[in-house]
C-alpha cells in the first residue's frame, strides 16, 4: 500500500534515561476519489467541483457508487466549500464496511465551513463527525453545537471493534458540545463484555486546533470528560492547539503510551494536561494558566478501567519548559483502583519549568496525593526514580496556599530528588540547601499578556530575581521559546535573552530594523539569507506567519505587541516590536 507521511518526522528522537523514543508520524494515503458538497449544492449533482452535492450521506453513496468494481482498502476526500452545513457526518458501518471494500474518507474544508449540530441529534457516544476509516485526515472546518461528541474515531458495539489508526487532525475549531469535544480511539474492553484488551490504534496527531466550551457546554458537572482525549492510544501527538473554558480535561491521555503534548495553549479546563495510566511521555513547552477555574495545570493520575488488569503503570514521564501560571500546578495523585490493583509511579522528571501565580484550597506548585499506613505509602502503591530539577516555583504564602509551594504525604517523599530549583520562599520540603535557592523578590502572580516572556525572561542586569545559573546536564538544548540554552543554562522555562542571545547577534551584526516597525522588516547579516524560510513567534510560543525572505518581510496585519523571529541561516530568533 502506498502510503504517504504527512510530515516527515516531529521530532528524530529525544533522551528516556539514554534511550531514543522516536514518535511515528500518520501515514496517510493519497485519494483516488474527490466528492464536493456545497451547502447550495444538489444530491442530484455529479459530486464533482463544477456540480457539487449537499449532503455527506450522499457523498458516501456517490464514492459507493464509484467503487463498485473495487476491493480492498479505498481512499477518498469529501470536499467541503464555505458555508454552513447542518447535518451529521456520520460514517454508518455499512458505508465503511461494503462487500470487499473499505471506504476510508478524508474530510477537508475550503476557507470558512461550519458544522452547525444545533437543534440535530447526535446518536449516544457519536459526533457531529464519526468516521471508522484510517491513514485519513480532518482539515480546516468548524464543529459547532454537538449534543455528543464533536468529533469521534472509533467503534466498539455489540462485539463489532473498528479501531482506525494513522489520523490527522489540522486546524478544526471544536466548541459548544456535550461529550468530547475530540475523541481519539476505544477503550480497552470490548463492550460484548470479555477479558481480552484489544490493542492500542496508533499514529494520531492533531494540531493548530481550538476546543472552547466543549463537555457539558462548558457547565460544571459532577462527572467530565476531554476537549481532547486521546483513548488507548499509541504514538499520539498534541501540538499548536488552543485549548480552553471547557468542562472536561483539555488534553487527556487514558492507558495510552508513547505521546507528544507540545506547544499549546491551555486555559481554564478542569486538569488542563491530564495524563491517567501513561507511559512514555513529553510535556513540553506549553503554555498553561487559569482565569476563572481553581483547577491542575498537569495532573498525573491512575484510574483503574477493569479487575482484568492489577498493575497500572505512569512511567517515563518528561515534564519539561512549561510556563504553568496561576494554577494548582503539577499534581501526581494516587487515583481509584482496588485493593488487589497495584500503581506505579516510575521514572517521572519534572524540570526546567515556570509555575508562578496563587493557589487555592491549599494547594501546591507540585504535590504528591496517596494513602498512607505506619508512615509508609500503602502497599499497592509504589514510587521509583522522582525528580525535582531546575524549574522555578514562587507564589503567595498566604492562608489559602497553606504557606507552602510543594507538599506530600510524607517527608521525605518516597524515592524523590530534588536540586538546583529557585523558590520565592521555603517550599515546606524538599529544599536543597546545597543547590536550591531562594528569591523573595520573584513575582507571587502574573496573567498572561503581550509582554509575559519579557516578565518571565532571567537577565543578569534588568530581571534580576529569575536569574540564577546552573550547569545544563539534562541534555537539554533548548527552552521554551526555542531559544540555545548555554552550558551555563538558567534555570526555569525560559533561557536568558537580553543577557545572551541579542547580544551575540548584535556583535554578529545581525539587527532587524526598523525595529520597532509597523508595516515592514528587514534584516541586515553578514551573510545572505534571500529566499531563506522565516516564522515568526508571538511571546505565547505560537506562530504567527512564515514564509521565505525576499529582502523584507510584511508584519502589517500583526497585532501590536512583541514578536521572534526565526530565520534559516540565523542561528538565534531575532526580537523585534510591532508598534
Amino acid at each position: 500500500m502506498n502510503y504517504i507521511s504527512i510530515f516527515f518526522i516531529l521530532y528524530s528522537s529525544f533522551v528516556f534515561c539514554q534511550q531514543s523514543l522516536v514518535i511515528e508520524e500518520p501515514l496517510i494515503n493519497s485519494t483516488t476519489i474527490k466528492i464536493y458538497l456545497s451547502e447550495n449544492g444538489s444530491d442530484n449533482n455529479l459530486g464533482d467541483s463544477l456540480s457539487p452535492l449537499k449532503t455527506f450521506s450522499e457523498a458516501l453513496n456517490k464514492i459507493e457508487n464509484l467503487t463498485i468494481n473495487h476491493t480492498g482498502e479505498i481512499f477518498s476526500e469529501v470536499v467541503l466549500f464555505p458555508g454552513t452545513y447542518r447535518e451529521i457526518f456520520r460514517q454508518p458501518i455499512n458505508k465503511f464496511e461494503v462487500n470487499s471494500r473499505r471506504l476510508n474518507v478524508s474530510l477537508r474544508g475550503i476557507d470558512a465551513v461550519t458544522l452547525d449540530g444545533n437543534n440535530l441529534t447526535v446518536a449516544s457516544g457519536s459526533g457531529m463527525i464519526h468516521l471508522l476509516g484510517s491513514n485519513i485526515s480532518i482539515r480546516n472546518l468548524s464543529v459547532n453545537g454537538s449534543n455528543e461528541n464533536g468529533i469521534r474515531f472509533g467503534y466498539n458495539f455489540n462485539g463489532k471493534i473498528i479501531n482506525p489508526h494513522d489520523i490527522f487532525i489540522d486546524n478544526v475549531e471544536v466548541s459548544g458540545t456535550k461529550g468530547h469535544g475530540i475523541l481519539l480511539g476505544i477503550g480497552a474492553l470490548n463492550a460484548n463484555g470479555t477479558n481480552i484488551l484489544i490493542p492500542k490504534a496508533k499514529r494520531f496527531k492533531v494540531t493548530n486546533c481550538q476546543i472552547h466550551d466543549a463537555v457539558n457546554y462548558n457547565t460544571a458537572q459532577s462527572q467530565w470528560g476531554s476537549a481532547l482525549k486521546f483513548w488507548n492510544t499509541s504514538n499520539s501527538t498534541a501540538s499548536k492547539n488552543h485549548i480552553y473554558d471547557n468542562s472536561g480535561e483539555g488534553i487527556d491521555f487514558d492507558f495510552c503510551d508513547s505521546a507528544i503534548v507540545s506547544e499549546n495553549k491551555l486555559h481554564d479546563n478542569y486538569a488542563n494536561i491530564y495524563l491517567d495510566k501513561m507511559q512514555v511521555a513529553l510535556i513540553e513547552k506549553n503554555l498553561i494558566y487559569n482565569e476563572t477555574k481553581k483547577v491542575s495545570g498537569i495532573l498525573l493520575g491512575i484510574e483503574a478501567f477493569t479487575l482484568y488488569v492489577t498493575n497500572h503503570y505512569m512511567k517515563d514521564i518528561f515534564i519539561e519548559n512549561n510556563i504553568i501560571l496561576n494554577t494548582t500546578g503539577i499534581n501526581i495523585w494516587q487515583g481509584i483502583y482496588s485493593a488487589i490493583q497495584n500503581a506505579s509511579f516510575n521514572n517521572i522528571q519534572i524540570r526546567y519549568n515556570t509555575l508562578i501565580g496563587k493557589q487555592h484550597a491549599n494547594g501546591a506548585l507540585i504535590s504528591f496525593s496517596y494513602e498512607t499506613i505506619l508512615g509508609n505509602p500503602v502497599a499497592n502503591i509504589s514510587f521509583g526514580n522522582l525528580k525535582i530539577e531546575k524549574n522555578i516555583l514562587s507564589a503567595n504564602p498566604d492562608s489559602l496556599n497553606n504557606n507552602i509551594l510543594m507538599s506530600a504525604p510524607l517527608n521525605p517523599q518516597p524515592a524523590l530528588t530534588y536540586e538546583s530549583n529557585l523558590f520565592n520562599m521555603n517550599p515546606g520540603f524538599g529544599y536543597n540547601a546545597q543547590s536550591d535557592k531562594i528569591n523573595s523578590l520573584l513575582p507571587q502572580y502574573l496573567f498572561p499578556n503581550q509582554n509575559l516572556i519579557f516578565a518571565l525572561t532571567p537577565d543578569s542586569l534588568n530581571n534580576n530575581p529569575f536569574f540564577f545559573r546552573k550547569v545544563n546536564n539534562l541534555n537539554l538544548s533548548k527552552d521554551y521559546m526555542n531559544f540555545n540554552r548555554l552550558t551555563m543554562t538558567n534555570v526555569g522555562a525560559l533561557e536568558s535573552v537580553n543577557s545572551t542571545n541579542i547580544n551575540s547577534m548584535n556583535l554578529n551584526k545581525t539587527i532587524i530594523f526598523p525595529n520597532p516597525s509597523s508595516k515592514k522588516i528587514k534584516i541586515s547579516t553578514q551573510n545572505s539569507i534571500l529566499g531563506q524560510n522565516y516564522s515568526i513567534i508571538n511571546v505565547f510560543g505560537e506562530t504567527c506567519t512564515e514564509g521565505n525572505y525576499q529582502n523584507s518581510i510584511d508584519i502589517e496585519s500583526l497585532q501590536p505587541g512583541n514578536y521572534f523571529l526565526r530565520i534559516d541561516g540565523i542561528k538565534e530568533p531575532l526580537h523585534f516590536q510591532k508598534k
